[in-house]
């Protein structure tokens, strides 16, 4: 058994989910207006709240949404590289993101590919039908004082291993962003780390290592495209 964990914007998507709903305003110039409130909200989540509530003066849809999201495009190869994951016996899929529920179950079901991830863990969402607005709220954080408030991806693993699994096994972890860097650095010998190259999640984990601040016990593997990373762990990862 191995568990498999995968980053959702930039990672599984080739695109940031959160920065492509501004397709959805009428203008550019009402988009620019919805930003002038960023400076307002220390929480990215936050912000967002406040973007659709801004998207809703202008009768954004459900339907709207779920279209918007579709028109993302998948990361080379990622769709095989899901596929071939998921038809390894002894593996278990999820994903940890920060962006939103109804945006990755909107993709994921449009590629597919929702009935092979056992869990998601990102920040809840739902329509509000009544209000005609898109709800999001942080999914939260206790013990990190280097993550943002709404999320530490590395507690969520290790709380994941502790409730769901009798005994220690390998971890895969598939990012890019700057919030996968804390949950590497808390991955052990015998674990894979895929940083997308030229990513800020590549690039800090390589500082920390050349300052001296830290360095990765888990294997590290930079990436480009799902097929790269498929062929590594072929290759070097599953025994």
């Amino acid at each position: 058994m191995f568990l498999v964990v995968f980053d959702f914007d930039h990672t599984i998507v080739d695109d940031n989910s959160d920065v492509h709903v501004n397709k959805l305003f009428p203008s550019e110039e009402d988009r620019l207006n919805a930003d002038k409130n960023r400076s307002q909200f220390d929480c990215w989540t936050d912000y967002m709240q406040d973007k659709f509530r801004q998207l809703q003066r202008f009768n954004i849809t459900e339907d709207d949404y779920i279209q918007n999201m579709q028109e993302i495009p998948l990361t080379t190869d990622f769709s095989h590289l899901i596929k071939y994951l998921y038809s390894i016996s002894n593996s278990h899929l999820i994903i940890i993101s920060d962006s939103n529920l109804v945006f990755i179950e909107a993709i994921l079901k449009h590629n597919q590919l929702d009935h092979m991830f056992k869990d998601i863990f990102t920040n809840p969402a739902y329509f509000n039908k009544d209000e005609q607005c898109l709800m999001i709220e942080q999914y939260g954080q206790q013990t990190c004082s280097t993550c943002p408030s709404n999320m530490c991806k590395r507690e969520i693993i290790e709380k994941y291993m502790r409730t769901k699994f009798s005994e220690p096994i390998p971890i895969l972890y598939i990012g890019d962003g700057h919030n996968d860097v804390c949950a590497a650095n808390g991955l052990k010998k015998g674990d894979l780390v895929c940083a997308r190259s030229g990513y800020r999640m590549a690039k800090e984990l390589k500082q920390q290592e050349e300052l001296g601040k830290h360095k990765l016990e888990a294997d590290f593997f930079e990436w480009q495209n799902g097929k790269e990373i498929e062929d590594y762990i072929k290759e070097k990862w599953i025994k």
